[in-house]
């Protein structure tokens, strides 16, 4: 395009400039033949002069690459030339060895996302770390044994293209029949840490089952209170597993759940109001004291009937996560015992209720106060 452009310019030049020497000789009284005789030869040495100007320009350019010119080199051996030669000739140990990445990756992705799934359920955490340490020591025991026969065929790949290829293809014939038993042991001791793992599972969904059973808080230790000896689940974390049911349309669950916490809110508010009746009433001190620790009891029970309920449907969740299947024999268990029991929780809870609204008994309050008296 450059060299385009001189010429178009170098041709305009030498028009005007040959147009103007004719307007500039024709001011002088000179012969025709003499006038064109010195035209042509002061437009042939501009001629010359340009042409030799474009063709050295011309030979400044770079010449564009022809297709024979474009060839690639050899590309060097790498290690998709190995992944590509093992799958074709060695296809038994180039499959056990993709059963190996595979395991390896999803134990690297469960790693990535542990940290966010204890976050997000703060109360699986125990049962999380029983999974990680097994999951830690199975990941472990397959990357040791994966770099071992990884540096082993690499060797291999190397020796194939430096030495006597059928020497060395002869020789790895045994090598590969020896990573493939390797390869095969491994891939048995990651499935006894899966067994391992799905025991883990049993035995915890065993003792979740015996939580939701019990209908007695846990008993608290010496000096401890008896609100302290479980934690219930933030609003946020409770919002979240009402979520988790709601879009699996566990309906024999959610509406005893969501009775829990109506009756929780009016529990609040009657403490609420008891509170500030205490503080205008001051002469019935005795009286509020044990109304208010009768409905907080009341409260604490109801918050245990939610907190087993939900503790179930966490664990379901948690191991749901680490990749077990709602067919999984524990699994369907524990959450069609969740589904019939959740009825008989919320009536535990709401025995507890009635304890407290129906403590009103005039005689006993007088027989108290006639005691205290004498």
């Amino acid at each position: 395009m450059i060299l385009f452009i001189t010429w178009l310019a170098a041709a305009t030049g030498l028009f005007l400039f040959i147009r103007w020497l004719s307007r500039f000789l024709s001011k002088f009284n000179l012969p025709n033949d003499i006038r064109l005789l010195i035209l042509i030869g002061f437009s042939g040495v501009m001629l010359v002069a340009a042409l030799s100007f474009l063709w050295r320009q011309g030979a400044k350019e770079p010449s564009v690459p022809t297709e024979a010119s474009t060839g690639s080199p050899k590309k060097p051996q790498t290690e998709l030339d190995l992944e590509t030669y093992e799958s074709t000739t060695y296809p038994e140990l180039y499959g056990l060895r993709q059963e190996m990445l595979k395991q390896l990756a999803n134990l690297h992705t469960f790693f990535g996302k542990i940290t966010a799934w204890a976050d997000l359920m703060p109360t699986q955490r125990p049962f999380l770390q029983t999974i990680i340490d097994i999951r830690w020591e199975q990941s472990k025991q397959l990357q040791a044994a994966y770099d071992a026969i990884d540096r082993s065929r690499r060797a291999f790949w190397l020796h194939y293209h430096t030495g006597e290829d059928k020497h060395v293809r002869t020789m790895f014939n045994d090598e590969a029949v020896r990573l493939q038993k390797r390869i095969q042991d491994a891939l048995g001791d990651s499935r006894e840490f899966q067994l391992a793992e799905a025991d883990a599972i049993h035995t915890y969904l065993q003792k979740v089952d015996t939580l939701l059973k019990d209908p007695e808080l846990p008993k608290p230790k010496r000096g401890q209170a008896p609100n302290t000896v479980f934690t219930p689940y933030s609003d946020q974390n409770r919002q979240t597993l009402l979520n988790v049911l709601t879009t699996k349309q566990e309906n024999s669950i959610l509406p005893n759940l969501h009775q829990l916490q109506q009756e929780e809110q009016r529990i609040r508010e009657k403490l609420a109001y008891m509170l500030q009746y205490q503080q205008v009433n001051t002469d019935l001190l005795e009286e509020t004291k044990d109304l208010i620790l009768a409905w907080n009891d009341a409260l604490i029970y109801n918050q245990y009937a939610q907190y087993r309920i939900l503790f179930a449907t966490e664990a379901l969740e948690t191991t749901s996560l680490l990749g077990i299947a709602p067919n999984n024999r524990d699994y369907a268990w524990l959450l069609k015992e969740l589904r019939e029991l959740a009825p008989s929780i919320l009536a535990q809870a709401q025995t507890e209720r009635d304890i407290a609204a129906y403590s009103y008994n005039p005689d006993l309050a007088n027989a108290k106060r006639k005691q205290q008296r004498h």
